[in-house]
């Protein structure tokens, strides 16, 4: 299906609901049509750009050696049967099953593929943005063709919770890579998963079939189709005309998708990390009192009642509760005008000052930048809102250019140390461009500390370093709400409501 083609859909949409009904297509047998927020820029695990666009089409493709359990965040195995770890922690050696075919007739998983998908992560020269995952890994030994050996510089605590489970760990051809060089690959992915690639255009889908040699569980769905959209009120409008078959929805429309005896409704809580972040490293950000001005300036719940109807609850620190490290006495700041006026003197703004807030499309970030906008007017600070691209958005954040602060989210996982590896100094997403050794320190000990409580205490420590330093302004964790067309089974969704569609199936 054609982006064009929903555009148009749109419109007799909205004729037929000017009309009091809603029209319901037909599903098309043997293949389920996802939405997608955004498209993809790789299917290459080691050089994701976004867990939101990218990594559920990855999970089809690819193995790891474990794998979330579906509809948990229990590891189990995947394409290792069984391991060993050493008294130590430093060396983990696993057996792998016999027989896994690689897609597009590249040939068995063998013990070597493990090893080149995860030293050209650490490679320093690969450049891959995957390398802090693999931070305590010094080289992997192959034993024989189904052995493999993990040899740690240090004890990774996170190494089964976010590590392997996630594209860090996915599996990929090492002929593949080999043959067809980096970009190549990451556009024609070989993988050992349930399905394998078709084609990708751009803009429009990224189709993936079945893989009738796959080593596990053979899917029921012939062929998934992601289709890129970046409004949410599209991926409504194509639900209910029965031009997708799931996607995301809004807040404001759980009640109207909930009443629709056409759709079914999955909440879930969201484990992901809305803030605003300030860009540190160019003026007037550059200024700490500049950056807690604002955070006085600001009412967060303001924010949150105009943009998510007040329904998630405000989040205070980077860590949602629940898990390990949460800081429970974070501090939650109010408005204060006063206040504010006060710190911009201090910093040298008593006049205030005019800055650049960067934003991607959407209905919820343009309602985030018109509130911000106006809240900050209020203490002399003259927004200009500008509004990239997805990509050009990631590159200008990435490359600290082109704003002074930003909206942004990042999804995660239950282990602190994923949420915490993107914020330290010169890692690729770091968009506030902040660094601090002492959280990398800090950051370096918990990823290998496996006592939970002291593990936890770093993790503290670190949250209140941000907040002293003050680079983000935290928002929410989200409500995510996942809509399918009635007969769609969605399989066990994960805790965040990740789809499984190797799992989905019709009635």
């Amino acid at each position: 299906m054609r982006t064009e083609k929903l555009i148009s859909l749109v419109l007799v949409l909205a004729l037929v609901i000017s009309f009091g009904g809603i029209a319901m297509g037909s599903w098309t047998e043997g293949e389920l049509r996802i939405a997608r927020w955004g498209d993809i820029n790789t299917l290459d695990p080691s050089y994701m750009t976004s867990t939101e666009r990218e990594f559920t089409i990855m999970n089809c493709l690819y193995n790891g050696l474990v794998k979330y359990e579906e509809g948990t965040w229990d590891a189990v195995p995947d394409l290792a049967r069984s391991w060993d770890i050493s008294e130590d922690n430093k060396e983990v050696t696993f057996r792998l099953r016999k027989g896994v075919q690689f897609h597009k007739g590249y040939g068995e998983l063998t013990a070597e593929d493990i090893k080149f998908s995860f030293e050209r992560i650490i490679d320093p020269e690969k450049e891959s943005p995957e390398a802090y995952s693999w931070v305590a890994l010094d080289h992997v030994e192959v034993i024989d063709r189904y052995t493999v050996k993990l040899v740690l510089k240090e004890p990774s605590a996170r190494l089964f919770t976010s590590t392997l489970p996630l594209n860090a760990g996915f599996i990929v051809s090492k002929k593949a890579v080999e043959e067809m060089g980096k970009e190549a690959f990451g556009l024609n992915p070989i993988g050992t998963g349930p399905y394998e690639f078709d084609h990708w255009a751009p803009g429009e889908e990224t189709v993936l079939t079945a893989f009738e040699d796959y080593w596990g569980v053979l899917t029921k769905i012939e062929k998934l189709i992601f289709v890129p959209i970046t409004e949410v009120s599209t991926v409504e409008m194509a639900l209910q005309t029965g031009e997708l078959d799931t996607g995301w929805i809004s807040l404001k429309s759980i009640k109207k998708f909930q009443e629709n005896p056409d759709v079914d409704v999955c909440l879930k809580p969201g484990l992901k990390y809305w803030w605003i972040g300030f860009t540190v490293n160019v003026p007037p950000f550059d200024n700490l009192k500049a950056r807690e001005a604002v955070r006085y300036a600001l009412d967060v719940d303001e924010l949150l009642e105009a943009v998510f109807y007040g329904i998630p609850e405000r989040a205070c620190t980077i860590l949602p509760p629940g898990v390990l490290g949460y800081w429970e006495d974070a501090p939650c700041y109010e408005p204060n005008l006063v206040k504010a006026k006060a710190l911009l003197e201090e910093a040298g703004y008593a006049d205030g000052f005019e800055v650049t807030f960067l934003t991607w499309p959407s209905e919820e970030n343009t309602i985030i930048a018109e509130v911000v906008k106006a809240q900050l007017k209020k203490v002399g600070i003259d927004v200009n809102i500008v509004v990239n691209e997805v990509g050009a958005f990631n590159e200008a954040t990435c490359a600290g250019r082109d704003n002074n602060f930003h909206i942004s989210f990042f999804a995660t996982t239950v282990d602190p140390g994923y949420a915490a590896q993107w914020f330290t100094c010169g890692q690729k997403w770091n968009l506030s461009q902040w660094c601090n050794p002492e959280y990398d320190a800090l950051a370096k000990e918990a990823d290998a500390e496996m006592d939970p409580q002291k593990r936890a205490d770093l993790y503290v420590e670190m949250q209140k370093l941000i907040d002293e330093d003050c680079w983000a302004i935290w928002l929410t964790y989200g409500v995510r709400g996942v809509a399918l067309r009635k007969g769609v089974q969605a399989g066990k969704l994960f805790p965040n409501g990740r789809l499984a569609p190797w799992q989905m199936d019709v009635e």
